[in-house]
């Protein structure tokens, strides 16, 4: 199923029983002049342009909770370290095998070379399955393509901008690759498992799909009562709706420094926190009510 809505708000509409590959070629993309400034680009991302979400929902509300499983990847490449020819012919190469869409995100051109690529599965998965997949796909599968991957990719009911023609973007840029052949979920998750166990033993640590795969094994917590500190951590990946991030982002920085943690640690961590979000703030978003709460706290001029 495909779900139509835009990120503003967050309600979708009813889904559209069509494969993913039928639904691209039937699709008619808008015509948008994109704003030069990032005011007018935010407003058009986030009130102007229709999104989706491929798999099965319980409601028709964008939340984590309401999204049941997924049935295609779908990565933004936003930190592109190739041409834009370039990237197309190794997209190609990689997934000459497999059905795919791939075509430009809106920013395209403005900022740089950034794309969207969809790729349908053989098969739906669930959240956790997903976020291997994405994991994999962005660290791994495509090296030497892009330099960081994209955090918001791993949020689970992650809304992405369908398609657009721009004054840099044109029509015959919307590449639908279609063989007939779906992505293999359990041959990949396989292959990404073995990644991630050798990455493991490579780097000396244990990465986040590992514990989360174990977590069930153990009580909720230790013996020792909780407090205002372990709420405080949990917040970094418990995640939060979108009319409370900017709160969030606050109270996790305010937390922080107020026990004495590193300001550059901390930065980071409420970017960790960031990815958790339903819809994810931009990174200024982030810095500024960051270096807002912390001038508060820092006693900073």
């Amino acid at each position: 199923m495909i779900y139509i809505g835009k990120v503003r708000p967050s309600i979708m509409e009813p889904p559209i029983d069509k494969s993913l590959i039928n639904f691209f070629r039937s699709y008619e993309p808008v015509n948008v002049t994109v704003p030069d400034d990032e005011v007018g680009q935010k407003k058009l991302k986030t009130m102007g342009i229709d999104g989706f979400i491929a798999g099965e929902m319980s409601a028709l509300i964008r939340k984590n909770e309401n999204v049941i499983s997924r049935d295609c990847l779908i990565l933004d490449l936003d930190d592109v370290i190739v041409t834009e020819s370039d990237l197309v012919g190794m997209i190609q190469q990689k997934l000459k095998r497999f059905d795919y869409v791939l075509y430009p995100s809106i920013s395209n051109g403005l900022k740089g070379v950034r794309y969207r690529l969809v790729i349908p599965l053989d098969k739906p998965v669930n959240e956790q399955d997903y976020k291997l997949l994405v994991d994999f796909f962005t660290n791994k599968a495509l090296e030497g393509v892009i330099h960081h991957a994209d955090k918001s990719n791993l949020t689970w009911s992650q809304i992405q901008l369908l398609p657009v023609i721009t004054q840099y973007t044109k029509q015959e840029q919307i590449l639908i690759h279609e063989v007939r052949n779906l992505f293999p979920v359990d041959e990949a998750l396989e292959t990404a498992k073995h990644w991630i166990k050798v990455h493991r033993s490579e780097s000396g640590g244990i990465t986040s799909h590992s514990l989360k795969n174990n977590t069930s094994k153990f009580k909720k917590g230790g013996s020792r009562y909780r407090n205002t500190t372990t709420e405080l951590f949990e917040s970094l990946v418990t995640g939060c709706e979108e009319g409370n991030r900017n709160n969030s982002i606050a109270q996790i920085t305010g937390g922080l420094l107020a026990r004495a943690v590193d300001v550059a640690v901390v930065l980071e961590l409420v970017k960790v926190a960031n990815s958790y979000f339903t819809e994810p703030l931009s990174e200024q978003e982030i810095e500024t009510t960051f270096y807002s709460i912390a001038k508060k706290e820092l006693n900073a001029n």
